[in-house]
């Protein structure tokens, strides 16, 4: 798995960390400003993120723990209520990233082209997802383990699904999730392909 920062493999976080971490991150008394605090400190040492900001509902899943995937935060990143992340299949999530309420980060499918077995008796499709440094991910956005890497500084729209992989600074929508521009100031937008 590539990773931004060159970050090493004791930063990423162990099984017993992410199993008591998915039972923090889960807890409803967000909203108590005492427990809210402990919470927040108690989340970003055991994630190793500092500057972790954290709502309510977060699920910090590994549907299959059997395919070992490691999580690894950056400084400062804000997960929005209602977040998944599936480290199923390894996932990093860079500094200053933004995942919005409800984002979804699935990092493995199951096979289902073999229609004499049922689909939970195929294999399964683990792939690592590195969402890079900056990223904004809006409300709902789901990428997908086909999608890889979302670049540097891109931007996602809300309710989009992404299923390849996002360049460095684009500006991507729909379903699936397209460049229809870029962030910066040589910024320009794709033409639309509406009638």
């Amino acid at each position: 798995m590539t990773d931004p920062g060159g970050w090493t493999g004791e930063e990423a976080v162990g099984r017993r960390e992410l199993q008591v971490a998915r039972l923090l991150a889960l807890q409803a008394s967000n909203d108590i400003p005492g427990v809210r605090t402990l919470r927040a400190r108690w989340l970003c040492s055991l994630l190793r993120a500092p500057g972790l900001k954290v709502g309510s509902g977060v699920r910090l899943d590994c549907s299959h723990p059997q395919l070992l995937g490691r999580l690894r935060l950056g400084r400062d990143v804000e997960l929005g209520a209602g977040t998944v992340l599936d480290v199923s299949g390894g996932l990093v999530i860079a500094d200053e990233t933004t995942l919005s309420e409800g984002v979804m980060i699935l990092t493995h499918e199951h096979a289902i082209s073999d229609r004499s077995r049922h689909w939970r008796m195929q294999s399964i499709d683990a792939r690592p997802v590195v969402i890079g440094r900056g990223v904004w991910l809006g409300a709902r956005a789901i990428v997908l383990g086909s999608a890889r890497t979302v670049g540097e500084g891109a931007v996602v729209g809300a309710g989009s699904i992404v299923t390849r992989e996002i360049p460095p600074f684009a500006v991507a929508v729909g379903n699936p999730a397209r460049v229809v521009g870029w962030r910066g100031r040589d910024a320009r937008v794709a033409p639309s392909n509406a009638n």
